[in-house]
């Protein structure tokens, strides 16, 4: 085998490396915990149900047997097909969105290449490029946020991915026009997820290149290769056919109740607060400043980086990327924690501006001080929970591995050589990346099933029961509960009970019924499965499940 020739032809690509790096870090361990409600059970059940249709009764999506409204199949179409072959695994249905999730990675090295292809710039400042396209990829791949939510059965990671595809594609096809096929395949993605997410998504371009002619001068802007804008346009409206073909089928089969993803659970949301998801501008700030460590340092001087360099094409875009996001996240009404999920790709390319100066040049020296004083929390931390000084569940080695590589790596990011400076960047980032390891490990990743108890026991015994069995539920909707038990489950009306006899879940003692496991003590903690006569039966002896 020749090794010399991978590592030339790996050295070539850095999205490539990137990105398998990328899958070595968010796919280990993607079954070791339940599905998430609401989200992950929601679009798990809607992918199974969609796919068990026949025919092209399967281009429209179905939850259980009524029809869903609110989001395009395009994802779930994938994970319903994993789910035929795989099962009802965790690991199966997660597969599909963290493959797609990852390609945000390379796709983010891709577009901070092309921001730099520009001519009679020297060799020193395109090495200085490259450095910045490496250190964005590098960044994004280290975000806990961006790692955890494309872990996870949901759209959001799709997409980023289809987003950045589609701004990569565009700025491409000024040089290829054909590339303008990936820009509308993007866009055929998001329409196949969150279709009114395309709107922002193509008006932030469009006003970045308003921008750009205004900001940017002549001579940088007449090195690029002229196309004509309809070639270009012809190749992205190919691209675009999938997606709108699919909505063109939807509007013809269900006629006005198409207009529910765009209504309703589309811009909807930018005016009005649907449920009590509300938070306004304050969730999304608070989600970045929560998870953008250790990296959120650098934004300050990566701000004022980008207007400084306004005046050039890749700080004009920078900025307007940031803005743009901003502006299609900010102004919601209703507010959920991932909507922050947009705004990490330019958080990234800005942070990695910064990191660039400090590798190279030596500036911001702080911030490495900074992340050296993190790094002995952390471990001080990892300390206190090993030893139980703190009661708190949570595992000690994440934060010791990504503390010792905050210390290490932030003590020799302070020197004077730049070898030096280098060696402790990877540190820092190995750390920080065992840390995530171990925190898929250790179970800990998925934090929101705290809030809610575990279906899955309950989920077991009902799915011993006859098909026939009416089984219902108190309480709030619980698809998990649904997905596991492989049934929908109503709520049981507050007025009156069945006559007949059914199965209860539920918290409370019921007078009238029997638990399903009889040997256990009655807890009002925990949820149960009760068993209730006819109302002109005397027993209560709750029949034997099928085996």
């Amino acid at each position: 085998m020749n090794h010399n020739g991978t590592h030339l032809f790996l050295k070539g690509r850095p999205a490539l490396v990137l990105w398998l790096f990328t899958l070595c870090l968010w796919l280990p361990w993607l079954g070791n915990l339940p599905l998430r409600d609401w989200d992950e059970a929601l679009i798990a059940s809607i992918s199974h149900s969609t796919m068990g249709q026949d025919g092209l009764e399967r281009l429209l999506p179905i939850r259980w047997d009524g029809n869903y409204l609110n989001k395009p199949p395009g994802l779930h179409w994938l994970i319903g097909a994993m789910s035929q072959c795989f099962g009802r695994a965790e690991w199966a249905l997660r597969l599909v969105p963290a493959l797609l999730s990852t390609l945000a990675v390379p796709l983010i090295v891709l577009l901070r290449q092309e921001l730099a292809v520009t001519c009679g710039k020297g060799s020193d400042g395109r090495r200085n490029d490259e450095r910045s396209a490496w250190l964005a990829g590098l960044i994004l791949m280290t975000l806990l946020p961006m790692a955890r939510q494309g872990r996870l059965v949901m759209l959001d990671g799709v997409q980023l991915s289809c987003a950045l595809l589609l701004w990569w594609g565009w700025l491409r096809s000024l040089r290829e026009p054909w590339i303008g096929l990936l820009a509308g395949l993007g866009s055929s993605g998001v329409l196949l997820s969150k279709p009114p997410a395309l709107l922002g998504f193509l008006v932030i371009p469009i006003v970045i290149g308003l921008a750009e002619n205004q900001l940017v001068p002549n001579s940088e802007r007449s090195n690029r290769a002229r196309i004509h804008w309809s070639t270009r346009f012809s190749w992205v409206l190919l691209g675009l056919v999938p997606g709108i073909s699919w909505h063109a089928w939807n509007f013809n089969q269900r006629g006005d109740q198409a207009w529910h993803m765009w209504g309703a659970q589309g811009l909807a949301r930018v005016t009005t607060v649907l449920g009590d998801k509300s938070g306004a501008w304050v969730m999304p700030l608070t989600e970045v400043l929560e998870g953008g460590w250790p990296w959120l340092l650098l934004l300050p001087s990566g701000l004022i980086w980008a207007w400084r360099c306004r005046h050039r094409r890749v700080g004009c875009w920078e900025l307007g990327l940031l803005i743009g996001c901003s502006a299609m996240v900010l102004p919601l009404k209703t507010q959920l924690p991932w909507y922050s999920h947009l705004l990490w790709p330019p958080i990234a390319l800005l942070c990695a501006e910064s990191l660039n100066e400090l590798l190279e040049n030596q500036r911001h020296r702080w911030i490495a001080g900074c992340w050296a004083g993190l790094g002995a929390i952390l471990i001080l931390a990892a300390s206190l929970l090993q030893f139980k000084v703190i009661a708190i569940a949570v595992p000690p080695s994440p934060a010791l591995l990504a503390g010792a590589g905050l210390l290490v790596g932030g003590i020799s990011l302070q020197s004077t050589s730049k070898n030096r400076r280098r060696q402790g960047l990877t540190v820092l980032l190995c750390g920080w990346s065992l840390g995530l390891l171990f925190l898929w490990q250790s179970g800990s990743w998925l934090w929101e099933l705290n809030e809610t108890w575990d279906p899955r026991p309950i989920a077991a015994r009902i799915r011993t029961l006859p098909a026939s069995a009416l089984v219902l539920r108190e309480g709030n909707e619980h698809p998990a509960l649904d997905w596991y038990s492989e049934r929908k489950i109503a709520r049981i009306s507050e007025s009156s009970h069945p006559a007949g006899e059914f199965w209860l879940i539920s918290n409370q003692f019921q007078e009238r019924c029997q638990m399903f496991d009889a040997a256990k003590p009655f807890d009002s903690e925990i949820w149960g499965l009760w068993f209730c006569p006819a109302l002109d039966t005397d027993s209560i002896v709750a029949p034997s499940p099928t085996p």
